[in-house]
């Protein structure tokens, strides 16, 4: 089943993105970084929330490295969209790795966001010694089994958040509507 629209709408939906392509210019002029990036958002929206209560907290805007970090610690950042219920809410989500690429951190930040408005709901800040063991023995085990099925093409594998949930946060709160949990 398809979406046709009235032509109207198609040339509302055009004016609309001549304006974003407008502002996306102009942000690749100015800082050399694409805006449209689906990383690039997910990171102003992960910094936007951590910075808050990390003052050292900085994002890296170069692909394929580390994300961001505190210090001297760098970060790996996931964020994941999913579409929320019919009561509005967001469930249970994962993050997306690639096998063959780095999966060790001292640090990682996962978030959730929602498919609707984008707004991220749920972020996982992921810093204690026992808490990134857990994750990194999980990265290591789906890896394995990626090498153990011949290596397919496809090297995605999924930290489920159904992991984290048997972890005991440090703190949880809320900022800017986004329930943050630290672990």
């Amino acid at each position: 089943m398809g979406i046709y629209l009235e032509e109207k709408t198609i040339q509302d939906l055009i004016n609309y993105r001549d304006k974003i392509f407008a502002l996306a210019e102009e942000v690749m002029k100015n800082y050399g970084i694409d805006i449209l990036a689906n990383d690039t958002l997910n990171a102003l929206s992960i910094h936007e929330i951590v910075k808050t209560y990390d003052s050292d907290y900085n994002t890296n805007f170069h692909r394929n490295d580390e994300d961001a970090k505190s210090g001297d610690v760098l970060i790996e950042n996931k964020c994941a969209t999913k579409e929320p219920n019919k009561k509005g809410v967001v469930g249970n989500s994962g993050w997306q790795f690639h096998a063959q690429g780095k999966l060790n951190y001292d640090r990682y930040i996962f978030a959730i966001r929602r498919k609707d408005n984008l707004k991220i709901v749920r972020l996982y800040d992921i810093t204690s010694a026992h808490a990134t063991t857990v994750v990194q023995s999980c990265l290591s085990t789906l890896k394995q089994k990626w090498i153990d099925k011949g290596k397919p093409n496809h090297d995605a594998i999924v930290v489920s958040e159904k992991l984290l949930a048997d972890i005991e946060p440090i703190k949880t709160v809320i900022i800017n509507n986004c329930r943050v949990i630290k672990i």
